[in-house]
């Protein structure tokens, strides 16, 4: 990890005040999915005290990157950078199965354009106006997908 983020990482003094603003935290309560628990993670992976698994790769995917926590922070943490770089790493360093490189694909081709998302909502009205989702939904095909495709 570069030199900057060294620094930047340490500005953290571990107050919580970015604990109610974060929507993951609050999802899921558990302190690696905060921002908090992210820079213990960023220090660990830093230091050599932890390793890239997929548990901890699944802690930096699971930041939205609202970066609600920078405003609450009264230490002046740039998450921001930090995610970012943190972010380049991880797809640096970790090796994604053949379905997560799809699902992420799928996302990263879809959600930053806006004429493509336009585009879904009309094909996901035709789904639901023509009676295609209840037959779907009642044949059991969903469940021939795998978890993360059939949650879509």
């Amino acid at each position: 990890m570069s030199a900057p983020q060294r620094e930047l990482i340490d500005d953290c003094v571990h107050c919580g005040f970015c604990l109610p603003h974060c929507p993951t935290y609050q999802n899921w309560g558990e302190e690696m999915d905060s921002p908090r628990g992210r820079i213990d993670l960023m220090r660990g992976l830093r230091t050599g005290k932890i390793e890239m698994t997929p548990t901890v790769a699944a802690h930096f995917d699971r930041c939205l990157g609202c970066m609600a926590c920078v405003t609450a922070c009264p230490s002046g943490v740039r998450y921001d950078i930090l995610i970012e770089e943190t972010r380049a790493f991880v797809e640096q360093k970790y090796s994604r199965g053949l379905l997560d490189r799809l699902h992420r694909s799928m996302i990263f081709q879809l959600f930053p354009y806006p004429r493509r998302l336009r585009a879904m909502v009309a094909f996901l009205l035709l789904y639901v106006w023509t009676g295609l989702r209840w037959l779907v939904r009642h044949s059991g095909l969903l469940r021939l997908l795998p978890p993360r495709f059939r949650q879509l």
